[in-house]
C-alpha cells in the first residue's frame, strides 16, 4: 500500500511536464522544456515516468512530422539545397544569436557540381541544371560560352545577393539567378 501511496504521488508531481508536453501538440520548444522539468526530478521512479511519457511525446511527434531533428550533416544538407534561393530570415537555420557562423561553422558560400543538363533561354542565355537538379539561368550573355553536360560547374555566392558560375574551371564567368 505504501509503494502504491508513493507511485501515486510520485505520478501527480511528474504528470505537469507530460501534461504541457501534450498541450502544446508536441511543439520541440514544449518537449524540450519537459525534459528539462524532467531531469529536476529527484524522485528515480518519477523522474523515469515522467522520461518516458515525455520521451513517447517526443517520439509520437517526430512520427506524425510535428518535430523535425536534424543533426549538423542534416542542416549542411538542407544549406546547400536552398543556396541561390533568396528567403526570409525565418530562423531556420539557426540565424541570429545562435549562428551557425557564430559556432565556427560557415555559411555556405559556393557550391560545386556537374552540369546535367543545359538548355538555351533564349537571347544568349542559358538554363543550367546541376546534379543536385538545382536549375540556374543567366542573367546576362556572354560570347564564347559554349556550356555542355557533363562540364564541372562552380557557383559562388556575389557581393549584394548576386550569383556567378565558373565553368569548366575557367577564370571566365557569367552571372546567374537560381529559378528552381
Amino acid at each position: 500500500m505504501r509503494t502504491a501511496l508513493f507511485l501515486s504521488i510520485s505520478m501527480a508531481i511528474a504528470a505537469p511536464a507530460a501534461a504541457k508536453a501534450q498541450q502544446s501538440n508536441g511543439s520541440a520548444a514544449a518537449l524540450a522544456d519537459a525534459l528539462a522539468q524532467c531531469r529536476g526530478q529527484s524522485d528515480d521512479s518519477a523522474r523515469l515516468a515522467c522520461f518516458d511519457r515525455t520521451a513517447a511525446a517526443l517520439l509520437a511527434a517526430r512520427d506524425a512530422g510535428d518535430v523535425v531533428m536534424l543533426d549538423r550533416e542534416g542542416m549542411r544538407r538542407a544549406k546547400r539545397r536552398v543556396f541561390g534561393f533568396q528567403l526570409p530570415r525565418l530562423g531556420l537555420f539557426g540565424e541570429g544569436q545562435n549562428d551557425a557562423s557564430a559556432k565556427g561553422e560557415p555559411e555556405v558560400k559556393e557550391i560545386e557540381s556537374t552540369l546535367t543538363r543545359v538548355a538555351n533561354a533564349g537571347n544568349g542565355l542559358f538554363v543550367f541544371v546541376l546534379g543536385d537538379e538545382s536549375q540556374w539561368q543567366t542573367t546576362e550573355t556572354r560570347s564564347g560560352l559554349f556550356p555542355k553536360a557533363g562540364q564541372p560547374i562552380k557557383i559562388e555566392a556575389g557581393i549584394l545577393g548576386s550569383y556567378i558560375a565558373r565553368l569548366n574551371n575557367s577564370n571566365r564567368v557569367v552571372k546567374v539567378k537560381r529559378i528552381r
